[in-house]
């Protein structure tokens, strides 16, 4: 039976982004709840961020990989370094680019009480303006990109405060119950940004456990409302590639060939779009990812337990 008091493991993964850090680790100083083991990962920061965070946070444990490993690496990271020094009954991810309500993780442990939930995740706002849904739960799907947030830009109303099953979390907020990450394992750090999400849900999915969206919980999520200026070749060329080697582990060959003609459709949409802008280049690297996707290694993911040397 999953202890509702048991302690939680509290993953922030950090990469040149001390202010946000601090932040929240000021809001979880007085959030509800049972006790917290917050470790803070810097994934290679090129900043003052670990001397920042030794000298203003000398509570809090810092675990430095010394490289930018990537968001998946960074948290698979801190959560081996957590579970195998304490006895958490509960694992949170958590972005620092967030705002979160006092009263946000006594609802997701709820959720979690029952045994076939194996993750919870809250009503997700944009921050400007706050009243804005950026994540109502999600789903997968079998398009070009292989999740959507359910409400995204949508006002908040009824139709977003129902608890329900569905089938995709991200990772903005994520808890999960120590066992089940014994049993579905970690998340990939093949992945480098983005993805892993959805291929730990896929993963949940197939084992059997359901997945909890909780309007309860609520948090505030730091990002532009427009997408404008995120098309770049470096979040494109790994927007492909992980979509690809998802649909690579997951899709049996028709929905494989339905992606491939998404992907090309969604090619040739963007270059229309991104040509007048002089941002050719960010169309070609996504090819290019999404070619890397389809060739790179797909190794199994990795368990809760450190790989033996």
């Amino acid at each position: 039976m999953r202890d509702p008091s048991a302690s939680v493991a509290v993953v922030l993964v950090n990469w040149n982004g001390i202010d946000d850090a601090l932040d929240v680790l000021g809001q979880l100083d007085q959030i509800d709840g049972p006790p917290l083991q917050r470790l803070v990962v810097d994934n290679g920061s090129t900043d003052d961020s670990v001397a920042r965070l030794r000298r203003e946070r000398p509570d809090i444990e810092v675990l430095e990989t010394g490289e930018n490993l990537g968001f998946a690496a960074g948290n698979v990271a801190g959560i081996r370094h957590l579970l195998e020094r304490y006895d958490c009954g509960w694992v949170l991810l958590l972005n620092t680019d967030v705002e979160v309500d006092q009263g946000f993780l006594p609802p997701l442990i709820e959720a979690c009480l029952e045994d076939q939930v194996g993750a919870a995740g809250p009503k997700i706002y944009f921050h400007q303006p706050p009243d804005l849904i950026w994540a109502a739960g999600g789903r997968l799907r079998l398009r070009e990109t292989v999740t959507q947030e359910l409400g995204i830009r949508q006002p908040d109303g009824p139709a977003w405060d129902e608890p329900k099953d569905v089938t995709y979390l991200t990772t903005c907020c994520l808890l999960v119950p120590r066992g089940v990450l014994e049993q579905v394992g970690l998340f990939d750090p093949m992945f480098f940004i983005g993805v892993e999400d959805a291929d730990w849900c896929r993963r949940a999915l197939d084992a059997g456990f359901r997945l909890r969206y909780v309007p309860e919980s609520r948090l505030w999520h730091k990002v532009a409302t427009s997408t404008g200026g995120s098309y770049t070749p470096f979040k494109t060329f790994h927007t492909g590639r992980s979509n690809a080697l998802y649909a690579r582990r997951h899709f049996r060959l028709p929905a494989l060939t339905l992606f491939v003609i998404a992907n090309i459709a969604a090619l040739g949409g963007a270059l229309l779009r991104e040509l007048p802008r002089g941002n050719a280049e960010a169309v070609a690297s996504k090819a290019k990812g999404l070619w890397s996707g389809f060739r790179d290694p797909l190794p199994p993911p990795p368990g809760l337990k450190s790989d033996p040397a």
